[in-house]
């Protein structure tokens, strides 16, 4: 089969039509060796090692290392457009480790936060300290160096940096990549929305884009929300005390109605709570609640703040003027 290897490079930078892909397919089930080229390119694409490095200079870093060991039958010619990723498909195809151990990714250790368990403090090697909410998960490196401070996030955290001025801490999301010094911030991914909201509460923190191009510049106090539908962000100023409360495993209800705070208090108790008064639904409260106070607690912190009175049946609890 006479392949265009070009194809690869294409399926790098995903820009692969249905018609190559399925051309890709075919070569790669024609030899075991093909197979395990095409496994190669995909552990490639997925590292985010390889984002980080694909830049002109790296790939021709590897492009040179790699040109001494290409047998001449196996070489073929790259369009300048695609020339970026030549040192990666010369890699794959000649077999050659020097380009490969040089992109390849590192290894990482996933710590997973389940939505039923509490906060998770966790102490990194360089004295930063990192508080997981529940149903998120950090990426850690297992060799965590001076030379490889790099995190991935998912879900929800908030991040305490010792200060390290000659090696910035990266934490990296689906959608945009964060650079910090000594300093402290909250970042929160959502999958279904597409968006990441940063806010920071000491320090400077630069926001990068999936190129790892910086972006922006951070001050306290702000919150920024990248939006990757429309490819926007947003900046405001905000209570960071507020939205960062969650890892003291706290509820706090800044100008909230009680129609918003007894529907966190049902999932959180598996409760059914009955508002029997649309204008107490709409009366708001100013309140911290400790997550490990009772149903019942919080119930006379709320009756002791509004003029309510509730009766709690089962799983079902009333309120009424």
């Amino acid at each position: 089969m006479d392949f265009d290897y070009r194809l690869l490079a294409k399926y790098l930078t995903d820009t692969l039509s249905p018609e190559e892909m399925e051309k890709v397919e075919r070569w790669r089930v024609l030899s075991i060796e093909n197979e395990d080229i095409f496994s190669k390119l995909v552990k490639l694409r997925v590292s985010w090692k390889f984002t980080q490095y694909n830049t002109p200079e790296h790939i021709e870093k590897a492009l040179n290392g790699l040109n001494v060991k290409i047998d001449s039958r196996r070489r073929f010619q790259i369009f300048r457009s695609v020339m970026r990723y030549a040192a990666v498909v010369l890699l794959l195809v000649s077999f050659s480790y020097v380009g490969w151990d040089y992109l390849k990714p590192d290894n990482y250790v996933t710590i997973t936060v389940k939505q039923s368990e509490d906060v998770k403090k966790i102490k990194l090697a360089d004295g930063s300290t990192a508080w997981l909410k529940s149903g998120s998960s950090l990426k850690i490196p297992e060799t965590f160096t001076a030379d490889n401070r790099k995190l991935s996030l998912q879900g929800e955290a908030f991040f305490d940096v010792a200060k390290n001025a000659q090696s910035p801490l990266y934490i990296s999301t689906n959608y945009v990549n964060i650079k910090v010094l000594g300093t402290a911030f909250n970042v929160k991914t959502d999958e279904e929305h597409q968006n990441v909201e940063t806010v920071l509460a000491r320090g400077k923190v630069a926001l990068l884009d999936k190129q790892w191009k910086a972006v922006l510049d951070m001050s306290p106090g702000e919150k920024v929300t990248y939006n990757n539908r429309k490819n926007e962000y947003a900046t405001e100023v905000v209570d960071v005390n507020i939205c960062t409360a969650w890892r003291l495993n706290q509820f706090v209800f800044e100008n909230v109605t009680l129609r918003e705070i007894v529907n966190q208090l049902s999932v959180k108790f598996n409760v059914n709570i009955n508002l029997e008064s649309s204008k107490l639904a709409q009366r708001k409260f100013r309140c911290v609640i400790n997550e490990d106070e009772s149903l019942p607690d919080i119930l006379k912190l709320l009756k002791f703040l509004a003029p309510i009175r509730y009766r709690i049946e089962g799983d079902e609890v009333f309120i009424y003027e």
